[in-house]
Formats: C-alpha cells, structure tokens, sequence
C-alpha cells in the first residue's frame, strides 16, 4: 500500500479515511486511478476530484459510502452504478439488526478493499459475477444461526463466504489460540479464499498445472479424506520443512492457498515499506540492511526475497522492543521459497509451454461447498441466516 495525501492541503492520509484530519476535506479511493483523492462539492450529489491525474472530473460516492458508511470508493458521475466496484462484489451483506453487525460488515468491507488495491497493484484481473456470470467473483457475509448451523469461511467456485464472527477481534483471537495459529487476520481470510478462486481461474487447465504438481502435489486426492486425515491425524511433525503452515500440509489446493496469501502479505508490506522509504542502514555492515526501493509491481522475485528477510528481522526486532508477539511469525524453509516463486511466476508472466500430461486434473463436484478457513475446525454448513442489503 503506497502512502496518499490530501489534494487540498498534503496532509498525509490513511488508505481508509474518509476526510482528511487537517482540512476537513471529502476523501475517496478512485479505483480508476488507483489513487485517493480530496473532493470538493459540486452539487447535485456529484464531488469535483482535486487530484491532478483526474483534471476537474466529477464523480458521486459509492452508496455504501454515502448511505452505509462502511465504503469509501467512488463512481465516476457518468456511470449508471450506485455501487462502487468493490461493494458490488459483495452478494450478501449482515444482518444489520444486531448492533455490532455494521462494525464487522464495515471491517470486512476494508479488508476486501485493501485485498483488491494489492491485486490491482500486481495486474491480477478481477471480474465481478455480473461482469463474468460463470467465472465472476462475489462475496457473502454470514453468521452462525445459533441454531446448531455453523458458516464456514470458504470458497465454491467463485463465491468466497466469510463468517463475520472473523471480524470479531476477540471471537478471531481467541480461535486462534485454541488452534495453535500463530497468526490469524480478516485480511489473510480474504487473502487466502481468493487463492483458490485463482488457482481455477489462473492454474487448473493450463500449462502452469504440471509445475504446480512437482511442486505441492497432486491436487486430484479426495479433498473431502485428506480433510478427514488432517483433522484427525494432524500436521506432519516436520511439516515447516515443506510448508508456509500447518494447515497447508492438508491438501495442494490448501497448500496453494497458504502460499498465494503470503505471497500477497510479501507484496503488500514490502509495498508499503517502499513507499514511506523505509531502509536499513546499520552501524554494523555485517548487520541486514534495506537500500532497494523497486516497485514491487516492477521487481523480480529474487529482489522481492533480498528484501523481505531483513524487513522481516527489523520488524521482530521493534514489535519484541513494544512488547508485542512477532509481526512476523514464520519461517521460510527453501521449498517454500521455491512455492512462493511459482506463485510469482503465475501472476507475473505467461504459462510455460505445455508439456505431456501426466495426471487428470481435479474437477470439484457440482455443489461443493466452502472449504474451510486454515486451522478451523469442520462443521457441517447451516442454512443462510441474513438477508440482502
């Protein structure tokens, strides 16, 4: 995420403000533009940018950003849309009868966002489900029934479910202790649904397939066993050798996944720290230092590494001087740079030439349901307990 500033005054602002704290300016995000503008009235309903790159243009808020107050992006004025490109991924919203519902819509709404800013940034295509109706991307946002019906955070086949008791702080991190994570955030949910959204879209029947296999495995073992075997067996005790997280070792759809979304969590703060000019200078040159400010759109993926395990070091080494958990728990074993790699490569450029075909590929039945969130127990899905906006 690079950093923004207000139009009015250059004052700097957060991705997800809505004015600005110095000028009391009308903020919004134009998708269009991939930038954050100050506004100014123009009547009418309609908002003048005052960004240089949209010469005077006018554009109306999205309606969950004038309305709901869970958006912040804008329509440009001469589109019909009375959602922004991002709300309209969204299919079914809370029910916003209980109180602290809006809190995690709006919560959930931000991470969205701030996952497509990351895919937009790496040219990664999303299509809505209106847009594209049998390959589009949508969203729901459910809660448990209290009825014995659990929603499960996952992915069918475009749709992606989130759980909105996720976006509960308390609710995510005390599942997280109970499941040994050592990290759980909205954002990697959202991160890592998408993964399997775009091993269909982006790997399954294409060239990319046969080196997906060699590298996490044969995708077309029973999903529904290995599940079984995960939960009951658990990880591998060696499983960090091969694998980004436990979960990961459960099946290669699952293991795609894991890595997809740090890939994701690589570029976006690498991206930020590019963007405030972060570096490494120690007095120490034995030390980790960080000079390179490649744009990660525009940096290889052997650039990418060199600079994220010195980061990585310096961001431990401050939250540990807070007092605070690691900011970054893992450790990246040589085959799992190797996955994050080819994920690289997927996003980057095109398929390799096809080779002979070794294994059929994996076709999903028909009415698959959503797959699991990493580490959350199963739990058979219950009927669909809110309503749309």
């Amino acid at each position: 995420m690079k950093t923004f500033h207000c139009n009015r005054c250059e004052h700097l602002v957060f991705y997800e403000n809505v004015v600005c704290e110095r000028c009391e300016a009308l903020l919004g995000f134009v998708p269009e533009l991939g930038e954050l503008s100050a506004f100014e009235e123009a009547g009418d309903g309609l908002w003048r940018s005052l960004h240089p790159q949209a010469a005077g243009a006018l554009y109306r808020q999205c309606n969950n950003y004038a309305l709901e107050h869970v958006c912040n992006w804008m329509i440009p004025a001469d589109q019909p849309d009375t959602l922004c490109r991002s709300c309209q991924l969204t299919r079914v919203i809370p029910n916003l009868t209980p109180p602290d519902n809006r809190l995690y819509w709006y919560r959930l709404e931000v991470a969205k966002r701030r996952l497509l800013y990351t895919l937009a940034t790496l040219g990664v295509k999303v299509e809505s489900r209106h847009a594209n109706p049998q390959e589009g991307l949508e969203f729901e946002f459910l809660e448990d029934t209290g009825k014995g019906g659990q929603v499960l955070t996952g992915h069918d086949n475009g749709l992606i479910t989130l759980n909105i008791a996720e976006a509960d702080d308390a609710y995510r991190e005390s599942t997280r202790t109970a499941m040994h994570e050592p990290y759980r955030t909205l954002l990697g949910h959202f991160r890592h649904e998408t993964g399997h959204y775009y091993f269909d879209r982006l790997v399954a029947g294409t060239p990319w397939l046969e080196p997906f296999r060699k590298l996490f495995g044969d995708e077309s073992v029973n999903y529904a066993e290995a599940l079984d075997a995960y939960y009951r067996d658990g990880a591998p005790g060696d499983w960090q050798a091969s694998y980004i997280s436990a979960y990961a070792t459960m099946h290669p759809w699952e293991d795609w996944a894991e890595t997809w979304a740090h890939y994701l969590l690589i570029v976006d703060v690498l991206d930020t720290s590019t963007s405030y000019g972060v570096a490494l200078l120690p007095s120490d040159p034995t030390d980790p230092t960080l000079t390179d400010q490649t744009p990660v759109e525009d940096a290889s993926f052997d650039n990418l590494m060199k600079r994220w395990f010195p980061l990585t070091y310096a961001l431990n080494s401050l939250n540990r001087s807070l007092g605070m958990p690691d900011g970054y728990p893992f450790t990246l074993a040589p085959p799992v740079v190797e996955k994050l790699r080819l994920v690289h490569r997927v996003i980057a450029g095109p398929p390799p030439a096809a080779g002979p075909k070794s294994l059929p590929a994996a076709e999903a039945p028909p009415s698959q349901p959503p797959q699991p969130s990493p580490q959350s127990p199963p739990a058979p899905p219950g009927p669909e307990p809110v309503t749309p906006s």
